[in-house]
């Protein structure tokens, strides 16, 4: 296990024990709390505008999509900061360490300057051909990303900072800051969204993110001393790894707008009991990303101790333990599929029509504990080609065909969730097999 000394201006984590059961909670629970942390203000964004207006809220149906896609896609090399960072603290490398970290924070400034710049020359003068039909919800998005957008840079160094800092064993300090800026974003919100409605939760959003970046800074910059100046290797690592995990987002959110385009097929109705599953879903899958981020930084950490075995068992206890959760939680969705989503919508109509479709979810979820987890761990060891491959089968390939010829014989909503059952069922498959053949380990070296 690594344990962190008390000094916390430095990475000086030592290696004492293969880490066990017991590391891989450590690590999750405050991952998992903070994940939902940002659900929940996610959710009292949502609320917030909807008070204020309609059009305000639906202008989020706009934002949100684009917003997400630029910075997902922007900040993808933070996978091959959590493998580095982890392999070398695993390895006792602490100047390494400090160099990756150094150089994942300057590429993250680089590549967020890029992404706002893109937008603002691209994105934002296309809205009315992205959106033809949508006049009102689409000046108010632009109001939105306007100003939000400002923030891209910010959010980069903050997923690249976290990753640096989950892979160093250490996800409390992420969970504080998480908490801190939650705090600032919804004072903000309180304060701007009832006089400017999306304007003012750009302003709040640009605001949060230049917060968080600046904390995350903060948290790093002791354990940054002495600087050390990254190596051309160094780049070129991050670059090999970075480069499938990036094509793997784009290759996700050209699937997911596919996706989202066959739901907007059944109509208005289906889209909205299909919101409602999303939102009750949304605990189980924050909850297993938690899992996630523990076991692919422990997955780097034992391939930097030279204990690729023990790597093995970390990746299978990871998923182990997401397993028997969200095997839980799908229990819970079917005792309680007529009650939950009667709280997300009064519509008893859409409340049925979920309910049937909540079963086909809880049947989804030991399967998505294991793609997302085992499908983490494999990025931990750095075999970010072979995570790609799964993605581009299972998301882009089984969730796309399944869907089509599932809505097409008439199964609606249920229907969309048998094809996102369908991806995780594969790529299930696909990561068992691989992690059992050890068909990862030789990207541990490269």
């Amino acid at each position: 296990m690594l344990i962190p000394t008390r000094r916390a201006n430095v990475y000086c984590s030592r290696v004492k024990e293969p880490a066990g059961v017991g590391s891989i909670l450590a690590l999750a629970g405050p991952a998992i709390a903070g994940m939902l942390l940002q659900t929940g203000v996610l959710y009292a964004d949502r609320v917030m505008l909807g008070h204020h207006s309609g059009g305000a809220l639906a202008a989020m149906q706009i934002a949100g999509p684009l917003e997400w896609t630029l910075v997902s896609v922007a900040s993808a090399f933070s996978v091959g900061t959590l493998a580095l960072v982890g392999r070398a603290v695993g390895a006792g490398d602490h100047d390494a360490a400090r160099r990756h970290t150094t150089m994942a924070m300057a590429v993250a400034l680089g590549l967020g300057v890029v992404v706002a710049a893109v937008a603002y020359a691209v994105v934002l003068p296309t809205l009315h051909v992205l959106f033809p039909h949508a006049d009102a919800a689409r000046a108010l998005a632009r109001e939105y990303l306007a100003v939000a957008l400002i923030a891209a840079p910010f959010y980069c160094v903050g997923v690249a900072g976290f990753a640096a800092l989950s892979a160093s064993g250490d996800t409390m300090t992420p969970l504080k800051i998480g908490i801190a800026v939650n705090v600032v974003h919804i004072a903000i919100n309180l304060a701007l969204i009832p006089r400017w409605g999306a304007r003012g939760a750009g302003i709040s959003t640009a605001f949060s993110y230049a917060v968080e970046a600046a904390l995350t800074l903060a948290a790093l910059s002791g354990r940054l001393r002495p600087l050390r100046k990254p190596r051309r290797e160094d780049g070129r690592s991050l670059y090999l790894l970075s480069i499938p995990a990036t094509t793997e987002r784009i290759i996700y959110h050209v699937a997911y707008m596919a996706f989202v385009w066959m739901i907007a097929r059944l109509g208005d109705d289906a889209m909205a009991s299909n919101q409602a599953l999303i939102a009750i879903e949304a605990i189980s899958f924050m909850t297993v990303e938690g899992f996630a981020t523990a076991g692919g930084a422990l997955v780097a950490q034992e391939l930097g101790a030279g204990r690729p075995d023990h790597a093995e068992r970390v990746g299978w206890w990871s998923t182990g333990l997401a397993v028997v959760t969200l095997s839980t939680f799908g229990l819970g969705f079917v005792a309680l599929r007529h009650q939950l989503p009667a709280l997300v919508t009064p519509r008893l109509d859409l409340q049925r029509e979920a309910a049937r479709a909540l079963v086909v979810a809880a049947l989804a979820q030991p399967f998505m504990a294991v793609g997302v987890v085992l499908g983490q761990a494999v990025r931990g060891a750095g075999a970010t080609r072979i995570a790609l491959l799964v993605s581009i089968v299972g998301g882009f390939g089984v969730r796309l065909l399944a869907t089509w010829l599932a809505t097409a014989h008439g199964l609606g909503v249920t229907g969309i969730w048998i094809g996102s059952t369908c991806d995780w069922i594969a790529r299930t498959l696909l990561l068992i097999f691989i992690w059992r053949s050890a068909a990862w380990r030789p990207a541990a070296h490269t």
